[in-house]
């Protein structure tokens, strides 16, 4: 997987296969597996592995943004992958909830499941538990669509960045909410009336756009999943500083805002190894360590940045970043928006607990990023060996 061609083609070729195997070949003998998060049952036991390999990936994804509340469930959330004759409900899949604060998750697995609802769907149940367990028995009765929206695409499109193209077409056509509208939504409401699942995905995609922290986002996340409004938070996050605060609302900041991102030409991005092996150099100094430079660790950029050679160096990186964020890997847009901050702070900034600051948002980026990364990569040997 050393182009992005390659892995995209290898990507459509392996996780196309899911819906094509998910469904028993007549026998009703039931395989089960019960790994970290989940406990998944199914009639094919290909599809049962690889749904709770896929889950896990989910999961990991969704705790790298919410870390307000634990993780750490007393019981699995329960996953059926029911054949069309063992199915009562409509839709592709249900989500119930017990007296204890169970989740269960029921598919209609069939051939023409597809991969973006099965990310959704495992998003949505882990979600509902989250916030059941952390804010109260019915907290996941006030869920804000937009966060449930945001992190099942983001979970999706992890895995499949180019179809980030649709998502814009499909919005072209279709429209966007009032943001403002959007943000008051709840979980359930947005579910009854066929909203777009994808609609909230560009609130996660314009506050990247504006340069917040993952661990910025991830307390808006975190405050919509337990059903509050972020509204104001949101408006002054996605505001650019110049603007009159007093008579840009949100909407009609939002509106700006979208109608730029929107009209943008969709690029394809690079491959997630491609992204990793980019980031990685742009983060080591070995070259300027042999050419003379004293510089131990990201740590001592601050006590070396008045060298000029050295800033240099940081002024070119910092440019070429910010040129380059938009052919990155969307998992790795985090880790490389931080560097550049890193950069950016190391250059300008005199207050030292700001430039510790950036430091630890590029590292826990980037070590967040990697573990995603291994997780990618083992959901996708997962698919192959099974």
């Amino acid at each position: 997987m050393n182009s992005y061609t390659g892995l995209q083609l290898f990507l459509c070729l392996v996780l196309g296969l899911l819906p094509c195997i998910s469904v028993g070949q007549g026998s009703q003998t039931l395989d089960f597996v019960e790994g970290r998060y989940f406990e998944v049952v199914g009639t094919d036991n290909r599809s049962v592995s690889f749904v709770d390999t896929l889950g896990e990936y989910v999961v990991e994804l969704c705790a790298s943004y919410l870390r307000a509340g634990s993780h750490e469930f007393p019981q699995r959330i329960f996953v059926a992958l029911r054949p069309e004759e063992h199915v009562e409900f409509d839709g592709a899949y249900q989500i119930r909830t017990g007296a204890r604060g169970q989740v269960s998750l029921d598919f209609r697995w069939h051939k023409s499941l597809n991969l973006e609802t099965v990310c959704r769907a495992l998003t949505e149940a882990y979600i509902v538990r989250y916030a059941n367990f952390n804010y109260g028995p019915s907290a996941s009765k006030r869920i804000r669509y937009w966060a449930m929206s945001a992190l099942g695409s983001q979970s999706y499109l992890s895995l499949r960045p180019a179809q980030q193209g649709q998502y814009i077409h499909e919005t072209r056509q279709l429209g966007l909410l009032k943001v403002s509208s959007l943000l008051s939504l709840e979980w359930g409401i947005g579910r009854e009336n066929d909203l777009s699942p994808r609609q909230g995905y560009w609130v996660l995609y314009a506050m990247r756009q504006r340069d917040l922290l993952r661990s910025d986002i991830g307390v808006l996340l975190d405050q919509a999943v337990a059903g509050r409004d972020v509204s104001i938070a949101l408006k002054e996050a996605i505001q650019p500083p110049d603007a009159d605060q007093q008579t840009s609302t949100l909407d009609s900041c939002w509106q700006r805002l979208m109608v730029e991102y929107l009209s943008q030409d969709t690029e394809h991005y690079e491959s997630l190894d491609a992204s990793r092996v980019w980031i990685a150099e742009f983060a080591n100094f070995d070259i300027y360590r042999a050419s003379g430079g004293e510089l131990n660790n990201l740590m001592s950029l601050w006590t070396q940045r008045d060298n000029q050679a050295l800033r240099a160096i940081l002024t070119a990186r910092r440019e070429i970043i910010a040129l380059r964020l938009e052919r990155v890997n969307p998992a790795y847009f985090n880790s490389a928006q931080s560097l550049g901050g890193l950069y950016e702070t190391a250059l300008n900034s005199n207050r030292r607990f700001e430039f510790i600051r950036a430091v630890t948002a590029y590292l826990g980026d980037w070590e967040d990023t990697k573990r995603l990364h291994k997780m990618t990569d083992e959901l996708l040997d997962a698919a192959v060996s099974n």
